[in-house]
């Protein structure tokens, strides 16, 4: 169904049997769009760039969806990310998109180290580096090439197996597979004991090393949906509309918002809710049990991000990157959040996975989670809590300010209750079964997400979703 643009058709002339009449204004075509994340601002974009009339419905009061930049009231220059984070180099539509508004993109790679609370840390890597045995890394290079010329077969077995499994049988040593879960966990949301292999084998044989942490907007990723959201006509979002039913016949849809006596109607309709939130709606003609089925199996990745704005920048900083550092410890990964922002102050950023986040996140006492990562990376840096130094060209010492950690602000984004998680998470024997079936389009209602992407997980694949359902209409 391919969207009409005769928009200089209005009123063409027409002679017929020497008589002159109108031909009526053709009626644009309509979409109801589903959630107003980046998926669905890019669905609603693109049909509105190609003329249809366009409806945008939000449960929440904000656009973004998981797309959530903070500033601390202390600071409020500096913009962490405490939801989606990173934009790839090999990510073309969404930087094709904020050329198109007009956002700046900064650098936002990093430098790491490794710290298992025991032992001094690792030394640190460039962005990107190897950081494995050259044995290991052999034997990772051998693989890649093999899995690029994996047939369907090979692919479908592949995928019955878990991350952790594959690195093993490629030699990598216990300490290796705990820094490798420590790495790629941040990539997955859970641990890779439980990360299908088919879907960490294809996003690092098929990505660049640096795994598509590149960049970032400045000014903070909200500008995206902001902008977005601001290319609409002005009716046509709808912010705190919370979907409850959608009912389809063979002339259009219905949905059907808390609050509101008559449903907004539209030809098609784009959902680009989480799984989850399918099960919430009443459908009209149902869902299909498989498809139901499939909404119910998917989780969501366990995922805690965790600011912290200190008074100084204590930590390394580096010409090309920023800081970073893979621990055991309760800040797990934790990097420099104001690398590239002009400031004194600065903020990190804890990014707990899992068990460890569920943990972090139960802790009733906000004050103990700023002093506990404030800890941990003086330690990883070697920071002492007073430091001296000498002023160039005077005799006289003077100390340095103490470390304060300010403020804190948490994100647990498996307690947030509309999905219960950061992102999609593809367990082993998943890829190839549950997601066919949730890209199904039900009747006129077709659907959208991250959840669906080939890169899942990045802001990239919910673009790339929310477009890919525009083309289809």
């Amino acid at each position: 169904m391919r969207a009409r643009r005769d928009s200089h058709r209005g009123k063409k002339q027409i002679r017929r049997s020497g008589t002159h009449s109108q031909r009526a204004p053709e009626k644009p075509r309509s979409c109801i769009v589903i959630g107003a994340g980046l998926a669905g601002l890019s669905a609603a974009y693109r049909l509105k760039t190609r003329g249809w009339n366009v409806t945008v419905l939000e449960a929440l009061q904000k656009v973004g969806g998981r797309v959530f930049s903070y500033k601390f009231e202390q600071a409020p220059k500096l913009t962490c990310e405490l939801g989606a984070e990173w934009i790839g180099v090999q990510h073309k539509a969404i930087r094709r998109l904020c050329d198109e508004l007009g956002l700046k993109l900064q650098r936002h790679r990093y430098s790491f180290a490794f710290w298992n609370g025991g032992k001094p840390p690792s030394r640190f890597f460039k962005p990107g580096a190897w950081c494995f045995s050259r044995k290991v890394g052999r034997n990772f290079k051998a693989f890649k090439k093999l899995f690029v010329n994996y047939d369907a077969a090979q692919i479908r077995d592949l995928d019955q197996f878990d991350w952790w499994s594959v690195l093993r049988s490629l030699g990598f040593t216990n300490e290796e597979l705990r820094n490798r879960d420590l790495m790629d966990s941040t990539d997955f949301g859970e641990t890779i004991r439980l990360t299908s292999a088919y879907g960490a084998a294809a996003e690092y044989s098929e990505g660049t090393d640096t795994d598509a942490m590149d960049y970032k907007i400045r000014g903070g990723n909200n500008q995206l949906p902001y902008a977005l959201a601001g290319e609409l006509d002005p009716d046509a979002l709808y912010l705190s509309a919370k979907v409850r039913a959608i009912h389809q016949t063979s002339a259009g849809v219905k949905v059907f918002v808390n609050g509101r006596k008559r449903p907004f109607r539209a030809e098609f309709c784009i959902c680009s809710v989480p799984a989850q939130c399918l099960l919430k709606i009443k459908w009209k003609p149902a869902l299909p049990e498989e498809q139901a089925a499939a909404a119910q199996q998917l989780q969501y990745s366990r995922i805690m991000k965790t600011a912290v704005l200190f008074n100084r920048r204590f930590w390394p900083h580096y010409k090309r990157s920023g800081f970073s550092a893979f621990t055991t410890r309760i800040s797990d990964f934790c990097f420099d959040s104001t690398y590239g922002q002009r400031g004194s102050k600065g903020i990190l950023c804890s990014y707990s996975i899992g068990d460890k986040a569920d943990d972090l996140s139960s802790e009733p006492s906000k004050a103990n989670i700023k002093e506990w990562i404030r800890g941990d990376m003086m330690k990883v840096t070697r920071t002492k809590e007073t430091q001296s130094k000498k002023p160039k060209g005077k005799k006289s010492q003077g100390k340095q300010s103490e470390i304060v950690a300010i403020d804190v602000r948490p994100q647990a984004w498996q307690k947030v209750p509309w999905i219960g998680g950061a992102y999609a998470f593809y367990r082993p024997g998943q890829w190839f079964t549950v997601r066919p079936i949730l890209q199904r389009a039900h009747g006129r209602v077709l659907f959208a997400g991250e959840h669906l992407a080939d890169l899942q997980g990045f802001m990239e694949g919910a673009v790339n979703t929310g477009e890919a359902a525009a083309d289809q209409l």
